[in-house]
């Protein structure tokens, strides 16, 4: 074997990739651009083609001749047409060699009319045509292009047992021919194209390879000539965790074990046949790839295993195999006798029935077969006979067949060792109600088949592919993992604070952050960022740069963030807005792929009264939590008092209080002589503030808090219903920050007399919220000096809870309510609340 093929490429190119003459040009350009070595191609015929053959083929065996010279017409004209508006190498040659084939497809067809009977080499003889007609259009397409490529007749390479319909490979003498006719042609750079499906008896005749024909012709020649690589080209992704129209979350599974994925075409996986696989060659490599994105990474099979992915993803796909039935014989006279399963077995292969799954309780008093559904009538016609003697002394029962029965079988080579993975899988049918009929699996663990009526296969598949989370990346473990996974939107002070906080409860309490997100980007770790590199990104943030530009950082959206984020099979995942944006949206997404919520951002829960009931709804029929105790009361346990309160049957009238610690902070200065402009830079300069103070002075915050709180106690308004008093002057408003700031002192005098006021008759100024069903207000209150509320200093925030059990001394919680610890530490626990749920 000359040395150049050491990196030979098999290229297939299956019906959809040679549709037409355009789709035969992009298959063209597709070859063209191979850079890697010498290569191959294998042509399939084109799409419908086959099909239309074999009825052509019935037809003329039906004597139908008009019909039969209709439809070879119309193939006729198609195969021509295409080659007319291709640009050929050689038109006249190809012209007359697709003129030659229907030829003898003309004559073949008049051979049945005058037989009629069609027999399987008959058959061949006429649906051979497709391949070798769509390898010549191929090769002229190829030699247009400037490639130098040569049509291959099939018959000269690829040798049978000659069994028609159904041929096996003939190695030894594929080898030979191989060496023969192609490798000349392959050092000399020319590119072979070899018609699939098709080749020749010992006698010399045409024969099929049967169903996945093509891609087999691929497969015997990348293994007789020793290929690196074999392509299939396909109109899918690729082989998929499922089959997407049963399963629309069906994800593309990038690299697969020959035993996997042998398994998956024998369940039904229509991509590849198992027959293509059985003469791969070992360390060569199968890609299959999309023709629509020849960029795209498909799926890789190989025979490398790798123990670490099979350990923690032992379960890689399913697939199902519908319109089968089940077959059963029972009866008490069956056990300790031997033989019944062995004349079971010979009477099936005496009718030629395959039997696909078979299940026998340890107490033998029954056995239970699938096989094909079409085969149902026969099986049990060749089964009472061989039984028939046990059957009238009542030894055995009537064989039973139950027809609308679908096989589903979940694979993975890692399945082989790991525990859970029956229990997991048994009882998500549990969960979903489903009856199983049969269940087999072999000691190998390689595949775990069950059997379920035909109106609860669909449901079944779906609930096995979600109890798995196939549709995420590093899906298809089998136990739930002990930790949390959380993700950080807003990577600002508090967020920073947060993931502080978290990395050092992270050990005890089960948490671990997998991904920060700023507005520019984000940073994602499926396996966790480590705490050296928590810190690494904080300092790159507090330093003014964004997250996009750290190691590791991915530009990107919100939304785009997110959706890679949770494309992947997180444990617990838990999403923390720590943003003050409007991410009502991504929360929704989020909700969607599987995520808790928590949130230190208000707006979402401050948003029209459709958008919040709509974002409790979802959460509420995904069964997903939100919690939002930071929302209100930074570290207070503000809203989880509301929720004791209503849960314990109490009624909770009025809610009072400061709920900012700025302006609890600013009013406290105010209060000790301090200017307006003085207190709200001190306030700023301590971190109280946003970065414009403006965003609290408006009262617009401290509106949102009671809005939330108005709407535990159903308050039907939104935020433009709420009583807001400004304390930024009117002319101020619409200035920039820095003009704004520098006519802070304009303010101070008004300020003094208002706290002087209100020092003459025994009272402080605060700013209160008040918040009941009918109505909620913000603004600026005098309260006297003794009062729990005048007595308030610092940035505490004070909420005090009139209900019906607090009616005469309400409840009242006090405690530190500003600054980025605090909040964090509110968030903190609203992470620990959801990671401590099992």
């Amino acid at each position: 074997m000359p040395r150049t093929q050491n990196q030979l490429e098999v290229h297939k190119f299956g019906g959809a990739a040679l549709a037409d003459a355009e789709a035969i040009r992009h298959a063209a350009r597709i070859i063209t651009g191979h850079r890697a070595g010498p290569i191959i191609i294998v042509a399939s015929a084109m799409f419908g083609v086959t099909d239309a053959l074999i009825e052509i083929a019935a037809l003329s065996a039906r004597g139908e001749r008009d019909t039969v010279k209709s439809m070879v017409a119309r193939l006729r004209d198609r195969h021509l047409g295409a080659a007319a508006v291709l640009d050929l190498a050689d038109a006249p040659t190809v012209t007359r060699a697709i003129a030659e084939q229907f030829d003898q497809l003309a004559d073949g067809c008049d051979a049945l009319f005058s037989a009629r009977v069609c027999s399987p080499a008959a058959r061949d003889a006429i649906i051979a045509r497709g391949e070798i007609l769509a390898a010549h259009l191929l090769a002229g397409a190829l030699g247009g292009a400037g490639v130098k490529a040569e049509f291959i007749d099939p018959a000269h390479v690829i040798f049978t047992d000659g069994r028609a319909g159904n041929a096996a490979p003939d190695l030894v003498r594929t080898t030979a021919a191989a060496e023969e006719h192609l490798v000349p042609l392959l050092q000399k750079g020319v590119i072979p194209v070899v018609p699939g499906f098709v080749g020749a008896a010992p006698d010399g005749t045409i024969v099929t390879l049967g169903r996945g024909g093509s891609d087999l012709t691929a497969t015997i020649l990348a293994r007789v000539l020793r290929a690196r690589q074999i392509v299939l080209w396909k109109d899918v992704p690729g082989l998929l965790t499922a089959d997407p129209r049963v399963v629309p979350n069906a994800r593309l599974i990038p690299r697969l074990h020959y035993r996997e994925a042998s398994e998956l075409a024998y369940y039904g996986a229509k991509v590849l046949h198992p027959r293509a696989l059985i003469v791969l060659g070992e360390g060569a490599l199968l890609h299959i790839r999309p023709l629509a994105d020849p960029g795209a990474p498909g799926t890789l099979i190989s025979g490398k295993r790798a123990p670490s992915d099979e350990q923690n993803h032992p379960v890689k796909a399913l697939a199902a195999i519908r319109e089968q039935a089940v077959v059963q014989i029972t009866g008490n006279g069956m056990a300790g006798v031997p033989g019944i399963a062995a004349r079971a077995f010979g009477a099936l292969e005496r009718a030629a029935i395959s039997v696909s799954l078979i299940s026998q309780a340890s107490s033998e008093h029954s056995i239970c077969l699938v096989i094909a559904g079409a085969d149902a009538p026969a099986a049990a016609q060749a089964l009472s006979e061989a039984f028939e003697p046990e059957i009238g002394r009542g030894e055995l029962d009537a064989i039973d067949v139950r027809s609308d029965a679908v096989t589903i079988a979940v694979v993975g080579l890692g399945m082989a060792g790991t525990p859970g993975i029956a229990a997991r899988l048994f009882g998500a049918l549990g969960d979903a109600k489903i009856n199983i009929i049969a269940i087999a699996q072999g000691a190998s663990e390689l595949n775990i088949s069950f059997v379920v009526g035909e109106r609860d296969a669909a449901r079944a598949q779906r609930a096995v592919h979600a109890a798995f989370r196939l549709d995420k990346i590093g899906g298809g473990t089998a136990e739930r993992a002990a930790h949390a996974d959380v993700a950080v939107l807003g990577y600002g002070k508090i967020g920073r604070e947060l993931v502080a906080q978290l990395a050092r409860v992270s050990e005890a309490h089960g948490v671990r952050v997998v991904a920060v997100i700023d507005r520019s980007g984000y940073v994602f770790d499926p396996r966790g960022l480590s705490s050296r590199k928590l810190s690494a990104l904080a300092k790159h943030k507090t330093d003014g740069r964004a997250l996009a530009a750290a190691p590791g950082g991915v530009k990107a959206g919100a939304a785009e963030a997110l959706a890679e984020i949770a494309g992947h099979a997180l444990s617990r995942p838990i999403l923390v807005d720590a943003t003050a944006d409007d991410t009502g949206a991504v929360l929704e997404a989020a909700i969607l792929s599987g995520m808790d919520l928590v949130l230190a951002n208000k707006r979402p829960l401050a948003d029209a009264p459709r958008k919040t009931s709509d974002l409790a709804r979802s959460a509420a029929t995904h069964g997903r939590r939100v919690l939002h105790e930071a929302t209100v009361g930074a570290g207070l346990p503000i809203i989880d008092t509301v929720n004791k309160l209503l849960e314990s049957g109490d009624r909770v009238l009025r809610i009072e209080g400061c709920p900012s610690g700025t302006l609890g902070y600013l009013f406290g200065e105010l209060g000790r002589g301090t200017p307006f402009s003085t207190a709200l830079r001190a306030a700023m300069s301590l971190g109280y503030t946003e970065p414009d103070p403006r965003e609290d002075l408006s009262g617009n915050d401290v509106a949102r808090k009671g809005l939330i709180l108005g709407r535990l106690l159903a308050f039907d308004g939104d935020l433009d219903d709420v009583d807001v008093e400004s304390l930024v002057a009117e002319s101020h408003r619409a200035l920039p920050l820095d003009q704004f700031l520098a006519r802070l002192g304009e303010v101070d005098d008004l300020w003094m007399k208002r706290v002087a006021q209100a020092r003459e008759r025994g009272t402080v100024l605060r700013y209160r919220a008040t918040v009941t069903k009918q109505r909620v207000r913000v603004g600026v209150v005098a309260v006297p000096t003794a009062s729990a509320l005048g007595a308030l200093t610092g940035t505490d925030n004070q909420f005090a809870f009139t209900t019906r059990r607090y009616k005469s001394n309400p409840l009242v919680i006090t405690g530190a309510g500003a600054g980025a610890g605090v909040t964090a530490a509110g968030v903190l626990n609203d992470v620990l609340k959801l990671a401590g749920a099992r």
